[in-house]
């Protein structure tokens, strides 16, 4: 008997939302937090780029970077009891990078020349994986602090999902030592010819960095590297240790993807590598889905027993004798019907062959279109039954 997505969510400590961009990987990942935070668990959501309205409605700084409970007198004004305790935490890239440096550079010394340092900066910024690397450390930092049972992880917004799962790998790969040693050596700093001269790929890895990052200044980045050789030290072991988190039993993959037929195929992908990563996915969240009408149907109008494209005419003449309107509102009100009928049927097909391949203890859940944004905390709890049941 497969697992109900409320049963993954109160087996495990740390749910990862992962899927394309525009899904509603936050508003399901806020959504999660706050029924846990309902049912007792001290409840963190870690959030990359909310909406502007769910960032004010949990009550997150425009800035972000620090850790802000949503106190209980704000949720019961939107008619919401909580037993445990809700957090939320908007990851400030920056930000975050600096705390990481000032928790583990050996020295004030050391921390303030890795912070002043101009190619730090541009890095910490702009580096590509960069995000979500530090959305993975964030997560572990969460997690060994002891202050919260259940931490949700809305995944960085980004062209491929699978990045965030690569990326303590590719940052790691990154500073290998064997780079570091180019840059930290006298010569460095004896500037390009000298370098070329010495290790024609060094001076291909150089000419790169300045390309990516605009800084243009050696002595800079040879700055940097020698200020950050004894956090390097460390950093393999950094990058096994939020592998653990993502890899531990107590962590759970949950898929959030809507109908469209370029999503599924980049969930399904998304669900192939997880496997390979050791990172089994838990459950999928089809978002955004649009019904099928499926009341009964006359019979006498309707022989095959539901509504298709070629039912237009009788749609409207049914309209036409239920009064609905004038007879130009009755076309128009036939034609949506019968196009949403055939939209609706259209993802329930491209749904049920996507759910055919997956195993079979997964659980999956629909989510349909609503009418309206849920930007709002009382919104979120509209999620509630189709993500997890009835109470």
């Amino acid at each position: 008997m497969s697992a109900t997505l409320r049963q993954v969510v109160e087996r495990h400590d740390v749910i990862v939302c992962a899927g394309s961009g525009g899904v509603g990987k936050t508003t399901a990942a806020a959504t999660i937090a706050l029924w846990g935070a309902q049912h007792g668990r001290r409840a963190a959501v870690l959030t990359i780029d909310p909406a502007r309205r769910l960032a004010d409605s949990l009550g997150l700084p425009p800035t972000g970077g620090s850790e802000v409970e949503v106190p209980r007198e704000f949720l019961r004004k939107h008619g919401i009891e909580i037993t445990g305790s809700l957090s939320a935490m908007m990851l400030d890239q920056k930000g975050a990078w600096d705390s990481l440096v000032e928790r583990h550079a050996p020295t004030a010394e050391t921390r303030e020349r890795i912070l002043s340092n101009r190619f730090y900066q541009h890095l910490s910024q702009s580096f590509a994986g960069s995000q979500e690397y530090m959305a993975v450390e964030e997560l572990a930092r969460l997690r060994d602090s002891g202050r919260y049972d259940l931490i949700v992880v809305d995944t960085p917004p980004s062209r491929h999902a699978l990045e965030f799962l690569e990326a303590p790998q590719r940052l790691n790969d990154f500073l290998d030592r064997k780079v570091v040693r180019w840059f930290v050596k006298p010569y460095a700093s004896a500037g390009w010819s000298a370098m070329r001269l010495f290790n024609r790929t060094a001076g291909f890895v150089l000419r790169t960095l300045e390309e990516a990052t605009g800084v243009a200044v050696l002595a800079e980045i040879s700055d940097f590297f020698a200020g950050m050789e004894t956090l390097f030290d460390g950093f393999g072991e950094r990058t096994e240790r939020v592998y653990k988190v993502l890899q531990s039993p107590r962590t759970a993959f949950v898929v959030i993807s809507s109908p469209e037929e370029e999503v599924l195929e980049e969930a399904e992908y998304l669900g192939d590598k997880m496997a390979a990563l050791g990172m089994p996915l838990r459950a999928v969240v089809f978002n955004r889905v649009h019904a099928e009408f499926t009341e009964p149907i006359d019979r006498a109008d309707f022989p095959r027993g539901d509504i298709r494209g070629d039912d237009r005419e009788r749609v409207e003449a049914c309209l036409a004798r239920a009064k609905v309107g004038p007879a130009d509102l009755a076309a128009r009100l036939a034609g949506n019907f019968v196009a949403y009928q055939d939209m609706a049927r259209g993802e329930g097909m491209r749904l049920e062959m996507f759910a055919s391949g997956l195993p079979r203890q997964v659980p999956i859940v629909r989510v349909p279109n609503f009418s309206t944004d849920l930007h709002q905390l009382d919104g979120l709890t509209r999620m509630h039954p189709y993500l997890f049941g009835r109470s």
